[in-house]
């Protein structure tokens, strides 16, 4: 086994022949008296010839225990702080400065002669099955990758990881780091110039990591850019992880995390480079200053729609800061001019659960009557939404009695208006088509949903032969979509918009906020401004029963497509359960019924 300065020479020969020992220990970052000393001991080794500074068969042989054997890329992350760009394309996708970010970085690995490349894929994956045929990287694909932090990629590549680089697709390298032969595992880490949040080292004796946590000062070491394992080190780390990877802790860590546990059983040391060499870009804003062409060379159909909306050029948009990724869309907030707007992306899937022409339809009704008016621009045939942002407000409070007034006058008001809309809400022909798309994915329920099915059903028939008045409503009057500022209250958001009952806003509103039962009945009378009647009453318990089924399969739905909807569906399935058993309890022949 080679001793460090003896790897270093070598391996630096090896790659650049004809070098003088100065040379060397340039190369090298060791004295000159350090270099000297190792080629002597190459030499009485045999992996030196003794007339000339190069490499023997004996001294490829000792290096062969060193060459790296491939590369995992991964590249399966959303990116989510690269939003909007990252909604259209994965981050290792981005041109920045002519190239695109994995594509830099394959050939840097290529031109230092590792040819065994992996790529892990997860989000918009399709996006890069083009580099197996451009680059003969191989593809492996993390069906876990949106549920499970990037531990699930190093899982996803379990059976490739031996003397490899661990490499992730949106980092830039000003300079090839990579070689052919390594010495001992590492992590590159860079010297932070200020309070920094990424992960920090302590190091003990020969630079090895004794410390890996989260936060540092000026002057810390931080990793950023490629990690290096050995094959001891893969197997170490691999077991451990393959040993805890059901634990629920290690769901959410990061690689970094993962080795900060095992800190003590890893042994892997620091690799430093100048502040410059690696480039790690978190926003959009970070990449613009490193090229500020960036942008223009992205051919991003949202920043398309953004200009021609607005008559502005790419260069006066920024700022961009998501505000939400989840439910139904993904959404971000911008500025251009001085002026801060709210663009709405269509989510994975949305085109088969919204009728946008609806929603555009219903939108323009909201705005004309009073009840949103944030309205720039909307597009039907693509789905995406720009709003004005509306200042000072501040989120919504279920729980606040003024706010649910607010909310109630809202609904009131827009039931009154009884605007005609071609388009109808029906809960029964909805939850059918949403599990009819849970099924084309195969995706199984957790829930068991026979014997509540069948309920909701009975349920559905009694509230329909109420025959109340049908008018248009929003459908889902929850927290999110209702914003207030000092200046008043308004309602966006409007997807699920058309001609319904009354009561499914409601009672989504009262659905979304986890009510128990006492306050279910406050707020059904603060609705109603009076004791309900008992027709009343049952009436309203069965469209929460309804509404609650209705976003219980809409949930399930979202989950096949790879969408975490949290405890939701806990509370959709409760209060469908509850709700529906109170109101089948209290149905009887009535008369005609009408809700507010």
């Amino acid at each position: 086994m080679l001793t460090k300065n003896q790897f270093e020479v070598l391996n630096s020969i090896e790659g650049n022949q004809g070098q003088t020992q100065r040379e060397i220990a340039k190369d090298c970052g060791i004295s000159l008296g350090s270099v000297s000393a190792a080629v002597r001991e190459l030499r009485d080794m045999g992996c030196l010839e003794n007339d000339r500074l190069c490499v023997t068969e004996e001294g490829l042989k000792s290096l062969k225990p060193y060459k790296v054997d491939n590369a995992i890329i991964m590249a399966a992350g959303f990116a989510s702080r690269c939003a909007p760009l990252s909604y259209e394309r994965p981050k290792g996708l981005f041109k920045v400065r002519g190239e695109v970010l994995i594509e830099r970085q394959i050939r840097q690995l290529q031109e230092a002669g590792i040819e065994e490349i992996y790529v892990v894929v997860g989000y918009m994956k399709e996006l890069f099955f083009y580099l197996e045929d451009k680059f003969n990287v191989k593809i492996l694909v993390n069906p876990d990758y949106y549920r499970r932090n990037n531990t699930s990629s190093l899982y996803a590549a379990r059976y490739f990881i031996r003397n490899s680089y661990i490499c992730s697709s949106d980092n830039y390298f000003t300079l090839n780091p990579f070689s052919k032969y390594v010495y001992d595992s590492y992590f590159a880490c860079v010297r932070a110039d200020g309070e920094t949040d990424e992960w920090c080292v302590d190091t003990g004796t020969h630079d090895r990591i004794v410390k890996y946590g989260v936060g540092g000062t000026a002057g810390d070491w931080y990793q950023v850019g490629e990690f290096y394992w050995t094959k001891d080190f893969s197997r170490c780390y691999m077991d451990l992880l393959e040993e805890e990877y059901d634990d629920p802790d290690v769901a959410d860590m990061l690689l970094d995390a993962f080795f900060a546990k095992h800190v003590d059983e890893l042994n892997a040391r620091v690799k430093r480079y100048e502040r410059g060499n690696i480039l790690e870009f978190d926003t959009i804003d970070e990449i613009k200053r490193f090229d500020d062409r960036f942008i223009d060379n992205m051919d991003s159909h949202i920043i398309e729609n953004i200009c021609s909306s607005l008559a502005c050029g790419a260069e006066e948009v920024g700022e961009f800061e998501q505000i939400k990724r989840g439910n139904t869309n993904v959404i971000f907030s911008f500025t251009c001019r001085g002026e801060k707007y709210v663009y709405r992306h269509p989510g994975k899937g949305s085109d088969k659960i919204i009728d946008r022409y609806c929603e555009a339809f219903a939108q323009k009704a909201a705005d004309e009557c009073g009840i949103d008016g944030t309205t720039v621009a909307i597009d039907p045939s693509k789905g995406w939404k720009l709003s004005r942002y509306v200042d000072g407000c501040y989120d919504f409070e279920y729980h606040n009695t003024e706010d649910a007034l607010r909310a109630f006058d809202l609904m009131h008001r827009l039931h009154e208006a009884d605007i005609p809309c071609p388009w109808r809400f029906d809960i029964a022909a909805n939850c059918e088509r949403f599990r009819e798309l849970a099924q084309e994915s195969e995706h199984h329920s957790q829930f068991e949903l026979e014997e509540l099915d069948k309920a909701i059903m009975r349920v559905y028939h009694y509230v329909e032969a109420d025959g109340v008045h049908k008018v248009m409503c929003h459908n889902d009057m929850c927290d999110s979509n209702i914003i207030v500022s000092g200046d008043g209250a308004c309602v966006i958001d409007w997807e699920y918009a058309g001609l319904g009952d009354p009561a499914n806003d409601v009672c989504s509103y009262i659905v979304g906020g986890g009510h128990s039962e006492r306050e279910v009945l406050e707020l059904l009378e603060l609705y109603f401004g009076r004791p309900l009647e008992p027709t009343e009453t049952r009436h309203m318990f069965g469209s929460i029963a309804l509404i609650s089924y209705h976003y219980l399969l809409w949930g399930i739905y979202r989950q096949s497509t790879g969408h975490d909807v949290g405890d939701l569906l806990y509370y959709w399935y409760r209060y469908a359960n509850v709700y529906s058993k109170k109101a089948l309890e209290l149905y009887a022949p009535a008369g005609r019924l009408a809700i507010p």
